[in-house]
């Protein structure tokens, strides 16, 4: 039997194990003269080393067990001239090395729970970051739905006839002080805002008149356009309005 003792590296390789190894062994008969106790050793040592390199130091009986069952997996080991056919290891931690592990330990826990916080914080952050995104999704849907409304409401019952859209012009004057068609501002004079709507009614003979003036201007040439203006602003200012007259003719001066 040889003993002998050695400080194979843990998990953390900068804290070790003592170990107080002992050996029986026996010498082959290829063995040289040289061949002693420590071929046997060295035969030994690898296979601790490499047991322990999975073990804490924090867990010694555990580290005890799993390197006596290398061993034992291995025996008998054979080389050098030698062949051991049974160790016996028993294993130690001083103060020291057991104090420096504990603070390791107590760090990496503290770091794994300062990581959970981290990644609690990104998934909350996340998550806001998708509510944002989803009620911007959901007021960009609203905006749209509501300018096709009122495109629809427009179309369908301002524009349906020159009355609807003037009157429409004249109440959204004063929209600040009446939201959303809820009624006149204090102060409308009804009876002069019913008449104005009664003079674009769809029967009224000058409405007539204006449409088809659209639809016989809307064919003609710029310069037949220019040149209506310039008789318009002359029926005009025969008829007495020199004011109408020279704004008719400045519209005709733009068209140039």
């Amino acid at each position: 039997m040889y003993a002998f003792i050695d400080r194979p590296p843990s998990t953390d390789p900068s804290l070790c194990f003592s170990t107080d190894v002992r050996v029986t062994w026996r010498r082959l008969p290829d063995a040289t003269a040289s061949t002693g106790p420590q071929f046997a050793a060295r035969l030994v040592r690898p296979v601790i080393d490499e047991a322990a390199a999975d073990c804490s130091v924090l867990r010694l009986d555990a580290a005890e067990q799993d390197i006596t069952t290398a061993l034992c997996s291995r025996l008998p080991l054979s080389g050098d001239g030698v062949e051991v056919v049974d160790v016996r290891v028993r294993l130690s931690v001083d103060a020291a090395t057991r104090n420096a592990a504990l603070r390791d330990e107590q760090l990496r826990q503290q770091y794994r729970r300062e990581e959970a916080l981290r990644a609690e914080r990104l998934r909350a952050e996340y998550e806001r970051e998708q509510e944002r995104l989803r009620r911007e999704c959901e007021l960009d849907a609203l905006a749209r739905r509501q300018a096709r409304e009122r495109e629809d409401f427009l179309r369908g019952e301002i524009l349906a006839s020159p009355a609807s859209a003037r009157l429409y012009t004249l109440l959204e004057r004063s929209v600040e002080h009446w939201p959303r068609l809820g009624g006149p501002e204090v102060g409308t004079d009804l009876v002069a805002l019913v008449r104005e709507v009664q003079l674009w009614q769809p029967e009224n003979r000058w409405v007539t008149v204006a449409q088809l003036l659209h639809g016989f201007v809307t064919g003609l040439s710029e310069e037949n356009r220019k040149e209506l203006l310039t008789i318009l602003a002359d029926a005009v200012k025969a008829f007495g309005d020199e004011a109408l007259a020279r704004r008719l003719a400045a519209v005709a001066g733009e068209s140039e």
